[in-house]
């Protein structure tokens, strides 16, 4: 789903939620909003849930100028996203003022064709390139599972800066307006995990577009220098003879003399004669300053430029294809109810591994499933996967295809790797079904083990314990844990809100 389109559906999802009464949204708005965004859009012929998602955008875009115009924090708040970017684009002056400075960096007249500045930061990116490579090798021989949803801290500095003032002007609207802060803030929550590989390719553009900057204006510190001072280029070194510089010359600048047909020192002779000795030497620094640019623009600028166009191009492409998160399918189903651009049904099947849960654990993991994905989801119970069975997921078509796969453990059991861990790894791997379900739900039932420890408070360490431990197993074979004491999970009252969030949250892709 478009970046865009997500966003005005989760803030307007959060103000319907914590608005129940129509104090920020008139209802009567809601429901003229759903008339006017179904006749907007013709019936689908084909993707009925592209056609409903559509719908819910045109939907959320009323709604959303409905609130703007009522609400104007409402507006500033999500500005500070779109601002990132301006405060993001206030750096390229400053990395290019960098490099000014940086050619600078000898203040002698004369250059140094072996020091700093330039073969610092041509080093710098040979070291970046590197760690660049090497890191996408490693992602692309052994990727980890919801590795996606990693982003390195440093990229998203800029995007923490503008969620903190967001979260300080959203703070600010509580004392004149209770429900719309709270839906502000939830929504907030909600979108910035979703946002935060988008904010990442920015930061990645960024990064690059601002090495690129201070090369650039490294480039152009030299020949401001050589306009106005007259300046002679030249070497020094005392571990370097004029034979080894020689060489060196030819790697650093043999690409750029190539490319500027600026002929390199072709002996030993024409190298010393370049040596400065007691204040002599030296030659021209003209050629040595084009050489200098030229070398600048093949190792730094014109890498890091097409390493920024890669990222943008990533980056239109990831914010095309966001994934909406659990909570709104269930949103959606509610609001377009039976209209034409009703979600179909879900079907979600049910395994238990080594474990037969009882009558009630039955009806509380379907009242729960149901609480997350919608009153008309349909579940299916699978046979229950014995000890020593596991092996046969990796060659079984696991039956016909399904919405979610639910995978049902035993608190009670200890996990262990060549059991529950096994059933995990092909839970997520390509062959464990022929007919792959798009989502994938890890539940362990809690009943069990609470009920073998018979209400002791004060074993309530030891339970926190096994939380903890199921939890850690589960996540290092890429799955996140829902627990749940699924056996006291009501049947006939509204499920815990925290448990439909907590499966809705740990819901994921299968292979993402």
């Amino acid at each position: 789903m478009n970046a865009n389109a997500l966003r005005s559906i989760l803030l307007v999802k959060n103000v319907e939620e914590q608005d129940p009464d129509g104090a920020v949204l008139p209802l009567a708005e809601r429901a003229a909003a759903t008339r006017d965004a179904l006749r907007q859009r013709t019936p689908p012929q084909g993707d009925t849930q592209a056609h409903a998602w559509a719908v819910l955008a045109d939907r959320a875009s009323l709604l959303q100028a409905r609130l703007a115009e009522r609400h104007p924090v409402v507006t500033k708040a999500l500005e500070l996203e779109s601002g990132l970017a301006v405060a993001g684009w206030l750096m390229l002056p400053a990395a290019f003022a960098l490099g000014l400075v940086l050619s600078l960096y000898d203040s002698r007249v004369r250059i140094e064709i072996l020091a700093f500045p330039l073969l610092g930061v041509v080093v710098w990116n040979l070291v970046v390139y590197t760690l660049l490579l090497a890191s996408a090798v490693s992602a692309r021989r052994a990727p980890a599972p919801g590795a996606s949803g990693l982003v390195p801290p440093w990229l998203l500095w800029p995007a923490r800066w503008g969620w903190r003032r967001a979260a300080r002007l959203i703070k600010q609207s509580s004392f004149y307006h209770r429900p719309l802060s709270a839906a502000l803030r939830k929504f907030s929550g909600e979108w910035w995990p979703l946002a935060q590989p988008l904010l990442a390719l920015q930061g990645q553009r960024l990064f690059h577009l601002g090495s690129a900057a201070v090369a650039t204006g490294l480039i152009a510190g030299f020949y401001l220098r050589g306009i106005a001072l007259e300046y002679r280029a030249g070497w020094e070194s005392t571990f370097l003879g004029a034979e080894q510089v020689r060489i060196l010359l030819g790697w650093i600048y043999g690409p750029a003399a190539v490319v500027t047909g600026i002929e390199l020192p072709a002996d030993t002779v024409a190298t010393s004669a370049l040596h400065w000795r007691n204040g002599q030497g030296g030659g021209l620094a003209a050629p040595w300053i084009h050489l200098m640019s030229a070398t600048a623009v093949l190792y730094v600028i014109v890498p890091r430029l097409l390493l920024a166009l890669l990222a943008t191009v990533r980056l239109g492409r990831a914010a095309e294809s966001l994934a909406p998160p659990e909570a709104l399918l269930t949103y959606a189903r509610g609001i377009l109810g039976g209209s034409n651009a009703a979600l179909p049904a879900q079907v979600a099947r049910l395994t238990a591994f080594a474990y037969e849960p009882g009558a009630a654990s039955e009806r509380g993991v379907q009242s729960l499933l149901r609480a997350a994905f919608g009153g008309d989801t349909r579940i299916e119970f699978a046979p229950t996967l014995r000890y020593g069975d596991e092996t046969a997921l990796a060659t079984s078509a696991g039956g016909p295809a399904v919405d979610i796969e639910v995978w049902l453990f035993n608190m009670a059991a200890t996990p262990e790797v060549e059991n529950h861990g096994e059933v995990l790894r092909l839970a997520g791997h390509p062959a464990a079904s022929a007919a792959a379900p798009a989502r994938v739900v890890v539940l362990v039932d809690e009943a069990p083990y609470l009920a073998r420890l018979g209400g002791d408070a004060s074993l309530s360490g030891q339970v926190e314990q096994r939380r903890a431990a199921w939890r850690e197993f589960v996540r290092a074979h890429g799955f996140e844990a829902c627990l749940v004491d699924l056996a006291n999970v009501a049947v006939d009252v509204p499920v815990a809100a925290a448990d439909v969030e907590c499966v809705q949250r740990v819901c994921r892709t299968r292979f993402s």
